[in-house]
């Protein structure tokens, strides 16, 4: 089966900044196209994901599962929107059907435990094994010195890597028809591609996240920045994923 993006074309000459500051500016017209029902989808993402981690030892792992499924679905609910449909409740659910489930479910697993996986490692590279027990196994009240915004910081900025390089996996997997391996691969080899423009979004992302975690308070930029995270990987999908052909046809691309 032909790779995923043969047929990608020479980066675009365009300044890679002006390049990053068009995809942010477009991610807020994509909100603003449905602005509360993306931000109730995101927060219901967010609660889900809070609720599946207090499930004791399997639920940091299943939220790793559960998550990336609902942002898939969030990402099919931007693209009806932008074929002139509309945003609805029920696009947290589009992956669960017959045809969608397993391929999703593999990305899923490939896309979250990879990042869990990276953000698990940094963070046991600085606090040691007490990370580990209070992390993956929900275990944090046996270890209130992580109890901290420090030890958030350590666990979710490093994270911003390997998301990044796999930003563009479910956009693949979903509206070129990529198995889940394929998606992965490539999406790296677009970031890395477009190194330059994705260096300056994955700069912009950090400086975001370091804002929301610099102090108990500004945690709920995370209900502003969600939203429009979401918004602005649909833009850089519209904008890179013009260059992608479908690895086959599918219905609706």
């Amino acid at each position: 089966m032909p790779s995923a993006i043969e047929s990608l074309p020479a980066t675009s000459s365009a300044s890679a900044f002006v390049r990053v500051m068009h995809w942010s500016a477009q991610g807020l017209r994509w909100w603003r196209r449905a602005p509360w029902m993306l931000l109730l989808l995101c927060l219901i993402q967010l609660l889900v994901e809070s609720l599946l981690q207090l499930i004791p030892w399997v639920g940091v792992a299943l939220s790793k599962l559960v998550v990336p499924l609902l942002m898939m679905g969030i990402l099919l609910g931007l693209d009806e929107l932008a074929r002139g449909g509309r945003l609805r409740l029920a696009h947290l659910l589009a992956c669960l059907n017959r045809e969608r489930l397993l391929p999703s479910l593999g990305l899923a697993a490939l896309w979250g435990f990879g990042v869990f996986g990276f953000q698990q490692l940094c963070a046991c590279l600085v606090y040691g094994q007490p990370a580990l027990d209070a992390v993956l196994f929900g275990h944090m009240t046996a270890h209130p010195a992580l109890a901290s915004l420090q030890f958030e910081r350590v666990l979710m900025i490093p994270g911003l890597l390997p998301l990044t390089l796999l930003s563009l996996a479910p956009f693949l997997l979903l509206f070129r028809a990529a198995s889940p391996w394929q998606a992965i691969c490539g999406s790296v080899r677009l970031v890395l591609a477009n190194a330059r423009s994705f260096a300056w979004f994955g700069l912009l992302n950090v400086m975001l996240f370091a804002l929301i975690f610099a102090g108990a308070w500004t945690q709920l930029l995370l209900l502003l920045v969600g939203p429009w995270s979401m918004a602005a990987s649909y833009a850089v999908w519209r904008d890179i994923g013009t260059s992608v052909l479908p690895l086959k046809h599918t219905a609706g691309d």
